[in-house]
């Protein structure tokens, strides 16, 4: 196991990822970004990250292909629900509050650290 829990954003933006380096990473959470779906399926099998984190509405595409990091809870952030719910996904409705997006971040953290 990890010494200290990851989150992996998915967003052509920074301002995520900013954000919540900004605030996760002196709490001890580290926070990457990927800006595309081309995934090397080795590397990113053996990375997975506790929390993905994926602005649908900027990478339409990553629900389908994000599967190296199924056993990930996804945060989805978008303009619209997705059509189908998968367990393990929580979605924030844009525009959305920095705040809210830490809280469940965090109690998805927590919810896998008691697992």
């Amino acid at each position: 196991m990890n010494s200290s829990p990851r989150v992996l954003v998915i967003d052509e933006s920074s301002d995520t990822e900013t954000v919540l380096k900004a605030v996760l990473e002196p709490r001890g959470t580290s926070v990457g970004r990927r800006r595309n779906q081309r995934f090397t399926p080795q590397l990113d099998a053996s990375s997975s990250p506790e929390v993905v984190v994926i602005d649908i509405d900027a990478e339409p595409e990553a629900l389908r292909t994000a599967s190296p990091w199924q056993n990930s809870p996804r945060v989805l952030l978008g303009s619209q629900r997705p059509a189908i719910a998968v367990d393990g996904e929580r979605f924030l409705s844009k525009p959305f509050q920095y705040p809210e997006l830490v809280r469940l971040i965090e109690e998805l953290l927590d919810e896998r650290a008691a697992a």
